[in-house]
């Protein structure tokens, strides 16, 4: 067998693979997310940002900074509550 339909051969394999990986999300709460947005997970009783990524094949989320940003409105209406 010549190399070179061989190498054309597993290219031609690998496109489908290739394809998908750039449509996996993450999942948050059963809200589905893209590659490269961010997230508040809330695990355990605590919560971080966390941002979505692919690692090894596999949509992941990664922690990018302990607890998670509060707007403005929500920190006036915890404060108004005392």
């Amino acid at each position: 067998m010549r190399p070179g339909v061989l190498i054309l051969g597993l290219i031609m394999a690998l496109i489908p693979t290739l394809a998908d990986a750039h449509n996996c999300k993450c999942r948050n709460r059963g809200v589905m997310f893209e590659l490269g947005q961010t997230s508040c997970l809330k695990v355990d009783g605590g919560s971080y940002l966390a941002r979505c990524e692919m690692k090894l094949n596999v949509s992941s989320w990664t922690k990018v900074q302990d607890g998670c940003p509060v707007t403005e409105r929500a920190q006036q209406q915890t404060t108004h509550v005392n």
